[in-house]
């Protein structure tokens, strides 16, 4: 295991806005190698027990990270918890579950919590792209999740989907459909101002894997998303 000191800072006070900086150096250092390490287990993983493969993965990804942060007088408990995550964005190619964390320091003192963005395919064992961390002041339960469902406190401007040309495809016959139930978190920001590119980036995302949006529904507060695409694309 890398030193902690690599990553980092062991200074005062410590925010949680520092921890996830120093765990964002630490991640960049690691998400990869730990991924081709375990490869082979979690491909076999996958193909009996599908996106469950991606809860070990975090698993391996954390314990490390967690023994980093302890050397720095900085508890955060390891592992994956699906009751402590949310997944509601994003194709079937890109999905994105939310894992949060709290951080404790060494006297027990609560300063936050780290948040997990991991990006990850149900249609294959595949990061699509880099797991991050972003940092909340929220330690509650419900308003983690309230704030996660702000477009703009998950994404910011450099993490945006970039509009790119898509190559002309043949013709098919046949449709596949998918839904979208955290649409309408792109258009709630913690300011209430729209825009920002936040929905774009929703759609682009969707659109770059061949899916094209045809309904959106009101349904309990939330704005579902409908989706289709032809099939095999």
């Amino acid at each position: 295991m890398r030193n902690a000191s690599e990553f980092f800072a062991n200074s005062e006070p410590m925010t949680a806005q520092q921890v996830v900086s120093d765990l964002n150096r630490a991640l960049s250092g690691t998400w990869v190698a730990v991924f081709r390490e375990h490869e082979e287990e979690l491909t076999r993983m996958f193909a009996a027990y599908g996106d469950r493969a991606y809860g070990v993965y975090i698993q391996k990804l954390m314990a490390p990270l967690s023994d980093m942060a302890a050397e720095v007088g900085i508890a955060i408990k390891p592992g994956f918890s699906r009751a402590d995550s949310i997944e509601n964005w994003g194709p079937p190619e890109e999905r994105e579950r939310c894992i949060w964390y709290a951080l404790h320091k060494q006297d027990g003192a609560l300063i936050g919590t780290a948040v997990l963005q991991f990006f990850h395919s149900h249609t294959q064992l595949h990061l699509p792209e880099a797991p991050r961390f972003f940092a909340l002041e929220e330690t509650e339960r419900d308003a983690i999740i309230e704030a996660i469902s702000q477009a703009d406190v998950r994404l910011q401007p450099g993490n945006l989907a970039k509009y790119r040309h898509a190559d002309e495809e043949e013709a098919l016959e046949r449709w596949e459909y998918a839904t979208e139930t955290g649409l309408g978190d792109y258009i709630r920001t913690t300011n209430g101002q729209k825009g920002g590119g936040y929905l774009d980036h929703a759609l682009t995302t969707w659109g770059r894997n061949g899916w094209e949006l045809v309904s959106v529904v009101p349904q309990d507060g939330q704005l579902v998303g409908f989706f289709k695409r032809k099939a095999g694309a």
